[in-house]
């Protein structure tokens, strides 16, 4: 019996009605924060990809930022500026909505994000193998949709949230030996956010999971053939382009840039953003970001080489959070370490009982809406206050605190979860243990 089990019981009517009332409050604030607002013809982070979709289709260089503003422009009456910053394999997977006027594709864009929690909160249920009678189900729905980066991501319209569902789909297929179409999938997410396709694929292929990783990468492949074969002009000046977009985007002051410059820095969830504000060194930062990640994915490795595999969702998760310590991410992606929950909640192990509490208190610590809530409290305190160490160096990134904290205890989960665990290559852990793990 799980924690969350043992806690709520199986027949406690009020908390299933207030779960219903609470996912109705969010479905509410998808529909006016996310739904509605789609109607108007301003600029949101789906303009990127619709743009330079249209421009891909249409065969022109989508990373030229002249043409993009000006055809951004005409096409969304928005004044506001489109640096695209998107892989070409995404504009071929968009190509569709760029047929449609852009009011209309900007709203069944929005649709498809709202769906996509409900698509989430559906295959984790089927991950964790839960029936609808089941309390836990119910805490997982409200934990899903509850979840604030999903929030955002709907608000934005960002296609994390669309990726995302179609990551934990993938998952979910490969789990029940369903190898081919979780390849698709994957190639479709790596396609469209590589940052989070990338690592599944490579999840799958330290469980030698053939089927999925050879359809992943060979689909992904076919996409990148496609999109570049469309290009009338040469490569090196769509790489050109694209190098100035990204220096528009991390370069000194830029979007994503993690130094002062960028006074929004701490909406960013990379670790550099806290080795800079310490060190005050953007190399050095780049440097330590990349030796914790590297550090990390070594404690990893040696965790599923020195002992079987015992829990694949627990070993998938903590691969996936460590992405976001030294590589790019923006706080919408942070969605995908749902797939944390239904490893806590799916699975029962006494030897991880406080480990999986911690694990919860930090996803809960994600899910609260710091950033805005930071944002707002800003201009109501002193210039000396918000320059202070402890405001710049803890409370301000205390998003980035609380993910680097989730990194360490998902690794510690993997080291004590293999301690109990028969010893043995991790390719053991078969197609049959890793759906049995998942249902």
């Amino acid at each position: 019996m799980t924690i969350a089990a043992r806690t709520l019981g199986p027949d406690l009517k009020w908390f299933r009605m207030l779960v219903a009332v609470f996912v109705l409050l969010m479905l509410g604030d998808f529909i006016l924060g996310g739904i509605l607002p789609s109607l108007k013809t301003a600029r949101n982070d789906f303009s990127d990809p619709f743009v330079g979709s249209w421009l891909w289709t249409h065969g022109q260089n989508p990373y030229n930022s002249a043409l993009v503003e000006a055809t951004a422009e005409r096409l969304t009456q928005s004044m506001l500026p489109v640096v695209p910053i998107y892989p070409l394999t995404a504009y071929v997977l968009v190509a569709p909505f760029s047929l449609l006027p852009w009011g209309w594709a900007n709203f069944v864009w929005a649709v498809l994000s709202a769906a996509a929690v409900g698509l989430i909160s559906w295959t984790l249920l089927r991950i964790a193998g839960f029936e609808a009678s089941d309390t836990r189900a119910w805490l997982l729905v409200a934990l899903v949709f509850g979840f604030t980066p999903l929030h955002r991501a709907i608000h934005t319209e960002n296609a994390a949230i669309i990726v995302v569902a179609i990551c934990i789909l993938a998952v979910y297929l490969a789990g029940e030996s369903q190898n081919l179409s979780a390849g698709i999938l994957l190639a479709i997410a790596t396609g469209v956010k590589p940052q989070l396709g990338f690592w599944i694929l490579v999840f799958y292929l330290v469980q030698l999971r053939w089927t999925v990783v050879i359809t992943g990468v060979s689909g992904f492949a076919t996409l990148l053939v496609v999109a570049c074969a469309r290009f009338p002009q040469s490569l090196r000046a769509v790489f050109l382009d694209y190098r100035e977009d990204l220096h528009y985007w991390f370069g000194p002051g830029g979007p994503n840039d993690f130094t002062a410059g960028n006074s929004l820095r701490f909406q960013l969830v990379n670790l550099q953003v806290i080795l800079w504000q310490w060190l005050q060194g953007r190399a050095t930062a780049n440097i330590l970001a990349g030796a914790f990640f590297l550090l990390g994915l070594g404690v990893w490795t040696w965790t599923i080489v020195r002992g079987r595999m015992r829990s694949p969702l627990l070993t998938l998760t903590a691969l996936l959070a460590l992405s976001f310590l030294s590589i790019y991410h923006s706080v919408t992606d942070a969605s995908i370490l749902l797939l944390g929950y239904a490893w806590v909640l799916g699975t029962a192990d006494a030897q991880l009982k406080r480990t999986k509490w911690v694990v919860v208190l930090l996803l809960l610590g994600l899910s609260l809406p710091t950033h805005s809530f930071l944002l707002r409290l800003e201009p109501h305190l002193s210039r000396a206050a918000t320059s202070s160490w402890w405001w710049t160096g803890i409370i301000a990134p205390c998003f980035i605190w609380n993910m680097l904290l989730l990194n360490v205890v998902l690794i510690a989960a993997m080291v004590l979860s293999g301690r109990g665990a028969p010893s043995g290559p991790p390719w053991e852990a078969t197609q049959r243990e890793f759906g049995k793990t998942l249902a």
